[in-house]
């Protein structure tokens, strides 16, 4: 399960458009966030670098992305997955058209929780 702008559903279900700025000129951002035993690490390290690329970026930051919903997002993505060590994904991308300068600087965001592997029990790398 997914969290696409505060709604859960099933990554399946997603679809985004060929013509996302995000996707076609790389505009948004994202970060990777491990969440053990219900805390997440770091947690406003990581809320305060989203925020700081995003108004480097000059997007839009919505009056309801405060920490506290930061965090609420994160934990209704991972409940969702039924979770309780994850390795958690927040992207923000902008929305809208545009070739070199954005037509709107709106965003969405995307959080994706996956299971959180043991690290310390892998012995290497297996590539092919």
């Amino acid at each position: 399960m997914i969290n696409f702008n505060g709604i859960i559903e099933s990554e399946n279900k997603l679809t985004l458009s060929i013509n996302n700025r995000a996707f076609k000129f790389g505009d948004g951002l994202f970060e990777t966030i491990k969440v053990e035993q219900g805390k997440i690490a770091f947690a406003e390290d990581h809320y305060f670098r989203l925020m700081a690329s995003m108004r480097m970026l000059r997007m839009d930051i919505s009056m309801k992305f405060t920490l506290e919903f930061f965090i609420q997002e994160i934990f209704r993505t991972i409940e969702a997955n039924k979770l309780t060590n994850a390795r958690v994904r927040f992207t923000i991308y902008r929305n809208g058209n545009g070739l070199y300068l954005p037509e709107d600087n709106t965003t969405s965001y995307l959080i994706e929780a996956n299971q959180l592997l043991d690290c310390q029990n892998h012995q290497g790398f297996d590539f092919l």
